[in-house]
């Protein structure tokens, strides 16, 4: 329970984020943002500067920053992981992943109380949680975070992979 709330306010704080620097669906949160200006005499267009990463206009968390990037720039309108390389994503999924959730995923029920569900679900069906867990972990359910280990890139492909699981 306390990591869908965790990741409910990831996702409330990226939306607000979002807003209030009118990210693009296709930009990162992190960079250049462009946002309409102060002074309406000015072109709306105008290229901002945001924030350096880790600078004290910086106030959002790398958890607020990770959530953000999956909302704005890697999902679908259907909850698809956009731009995923399947095959790297499968390989990298045997490599890291299969060890505790299985070949096929199944290893581990997430609701083992009643309909099962596993990680092509979870995947499929709530990509915020999946994401959050992948990234920063789950000490109530011994899953270790892979921020500093796996790259942005190959946690998409395992995502997009992920996915395509039963």
């Amino acid at each position: 329970m306390q990591v869908r709330k965790t990741t409910l306010i990831a996702g409330i704080l990226a939306a607000l984020y979002g807003a209030a620097i009118g990210i693009a669906a296709d930009t990162p949160p992190t960079g250049k943002v462009a946002r309409p200006a102060k002074d309406s005499t000015k072109d709306a267009a105008q290229a901002v500067d945001a924030p350096e990463p880790g600078s004290p206009g910086d106030t959002l968390t790398r958890e607020d920053k990770r959530m953000a990037y999956l909302v704005y720039k890697l999902l679908d309108k259907n909850g698809k992981i956009k731009g995923a390389n399947l095959k790297r994503g499968a390989k990298l999924f045997y490599q890291n992943c299969r060890p505790c959730h299985g070949e096929d995923g199944h290893r581990i029920n997430f609701n083992p109380m009643g309909n099962p569900a596993f990680i092509g679900q979870r995947a499929r069906e709530d990509m915020p949680t999946f994401w959050y867990q992948m990234n920063f972990g789950d000490e109530d359910r011994r899953m270790e975070s892979y921020y500093d280990e796996i790259t942005l890139d190959e946690m998409k492909d395992i995502a997009g992979y992920a996915q395509t699981l039963p």
